[in-house]
């Protein structure tokens, strides 16, 4: 389903949080410093003294030339104190930044809003909550780089294995500066699904938002949606999907594939690739049966800017299992 109030007060009382602790973090620090280096606490007061004392001066200027000149004095007097505080700071042994506030997030400096919009920080939140954390945060776990192994693939089905990997890391070292989308397609479990996750682990590590869905559930949530009582659903369900940084649709296909799943898949392809925003989409069906389920017009959009990616060979989960079931046999 899409996005509620209840949801999004949520994300803002997490903002609100991360606020105090970074307020609280800093207040800690500067009385930890103020502890070690007395002069600092008369330093801040006198700041603040003079502060007030040219605010006091600036209610009662009217000549425009002689405000800016007090505005000015009062800079220069205050950088002056601030250069001898940095002085003080690190001749007792502390970083130079020790008393500046740090953020969760240095982009939108923990507001949830850089240049004007919404920052990305705040869209991987909504995509948390979206997708469902347990649920991404699992799929992530068992997918991602660290686990790659080549041994279930021989032959040609490696060469493709390995194609679909340096395609992968291709569109991680190119994301956020080059357009494109991947698509994995091929047999039931050669690996589609994981090499997603793979994707999706390394650019969450490196602050972008990631959307996850399977085909069905991205259908379920958008038909959902349409049908709320609440007007704001759609719109913000269509904000989420076609403004995150990374869009995974998995097994496409598995859907019931009939004229309103065409058409909105149609529409989040359309979308993001009008928005430049990139897209995963893994599935069972080849080119052709791609182009038979959705339309020839979807399949066109789909491989444009994409790199394309087929897998094949033998069930890894079934060849996984055939190899618990043998080294159980074996014990004992």
């Amino acid at each position: 389903m899409a996005l509620s109030d209840e949801q999004f007060y949520q994300i803002e009382r997490i903002y609100e949080e991360r606020r105090r602790e970074n307020e609280d973090r800093a207040a800690e620090r500067r009385e930890e410093v103020y502890a070690k280096i007395p002069e600092l606490k008369a330093l801040d007061d006198e700041i603040a003294d003079r502060s007030l004392a040219c605010t006091e001066r600036l209610i009662t200027t009217r000549d425009a030339a002689a405000r800016t000149a007090l505005s000015e004095d009062l800079q220069s007097e205050i950088d002056a104190i601030e250069d001898r505080k940095l002085r003080l700071i690190t001749a007792a042994g502390f970083p130079d930044d020790y008393l500046s506030v740090t953020f969760h997030c240095d982009k939108c400096k923990d507001t949830g809003t850089a240049d004007g919009q919404k920052c990305t920080c705040y869209r991987q939140l909504e995509a948390v909550l979206l997708s469902d954390e347990s649920r991404i945060r699992a799929f992530l776990d068992e997918n991602n780089f660290s686990r790659l192994d080549e041994h279930y693939y021989k032959e040609e089905d490696l060469t493709r294995f390995r194609d679909a990997v340096r395609k992968s890391e291709q569109f991680i070292k190119s994301f956020g500066k080059d357009y494109h989308n991947l698509l994995f397609y091929g047999t039931v479990g050669t690996g589609k699904s994981f090499l997603s996750g793979c994707v999706a682990h390394e650019l969450l590590n490196r602050g972008f938002s990631v959307l996850y869905f399977s085909a069905e559930l991205l259908i379920e949530t958008i038909s959902a949606a349409m049908k709320s009582d609440d007007k704001r659903a759609l719109p913000r369900l269509h904000d989420s999907l076609y403004e995150a940084d990374l869009l995974i649709i998995d097994d496409l296909g598995t859907e019931l594939i009939n004229d309103f799943t065409r058409t909105q898949l149609l529409n989040v392809l359309n979308e993001r690739i009008l928005r430049q925003r990139p897209m995963i989409i893994s599935t069972n069906l080849n080119l052709n049966e791609l182009r038979d389920s959705y339309s020839e017009r979807f399949n066109s959009r789909l491989i444009a800017n994409t790199y394309i990616c087929r897998l094949s060979g033998k069930d890894i989960r079934l060849q996984k299992k055939l190899e618990e079931t043998a080294g159980a046999g074996s014990i004992g």
